[in-house]
């Protein structure tokens, strides 16, 4: 009980610093989509901790599932744009995303608990989740493209049903929109750019040797 009051405790001050450092008014309105001044709750602290966690832990945990296909031979060996984002950007960029879609998620269910428009957002946050071993893992860059492709319906789909309900929160959910195009671009220049790499499924169905990256001289028989 005492370590519960702690962590209670230690939840609210941080939450009340977030709000006083980033203009209180300001978050407030983000956190209280009934717009009615009032004391924070425990209530409020821990359903918006569990959606950061839902949506920050998930990402953190397909970041160590994917570490070494990312920092692997796989995927230094792929020919990349020149328009190809460093790598120490995607960490700082999808901490803030998975940020602000957690609090869009928390006004929604302020507003109306676990119905259809939650039920849209966990469904494309199953398919932001499932791109990493797509991509990552299995090294399906055409998969991963038209995985990430039905991702951003989803996103668009998330967007207009929040829309309906709060539109501030349908509006923290654009930026990872267009982060999601612009990603699915890259993947799609990606598989564009190395069309003969096969990944672990296309070599269990055609036959071909895995090569995980590195560039074959057997063509796939996809082309776009």
């Amino acid at each position: 009980a005492v370590v519960s009051t702690q962590s209670t405790g230690t939840a609210s001050f941080l939450f009340s610093c977030l709000l006083a450092v980033t203009n209180e008014p300001f978050l407030a309105s983000i956190m209280d989509p009934k717009g009615r001044p009032r004391s924070i709750r425990a209530s409020d602290i821990w359903a918006f901790l569990v959606f950061l966690t839902i949506t920050e832990g998930g990402g953190a945990l397909m970041g160590v599932l994917s570490a070494g296909g990312f920092s692997g031979e796989w995927f230094k060996n792929l020919v990349k744009p020149s328009w190809n984002p460093p790598s120490w950007l995607f960490g700082p960029v999808w901490t803030t995303l998975y940020f602000l879609m957690a609090v869009a998620a928390f006004r929604v269910w302020r507003k109306v608990g676990f119905a259809m428009p939650l039920g849209s957002f966990f469904v494309q946050l199953a398919l932001n989740f499932a791109w990493v071993p797509i991509f990552a893992v299995c090294h399906e860059l055409l998969l991963a493209f038209v995985e990430i492709a039905l991702l951003d319906v989803a996103i668009i789909v998330c967007i207009v049903m929040f829309s309906q309900v709060d539109r501030l929160a349908a509006a923290l959910m654009i930026p990872y929109l267009l982060w999601s195009l612009f990603a699915s671009l890259l993947n799609f220049t990606l598989w564009r750019l190395n069309p003969t790499t096969v990944g672990l499924y296309c070599a269990s169905q055609f036959g071909y040797p895995a090569n995980h990256g590195y560039q074959t001289a057997v063509p796939l028989p996809i082309e776009l």
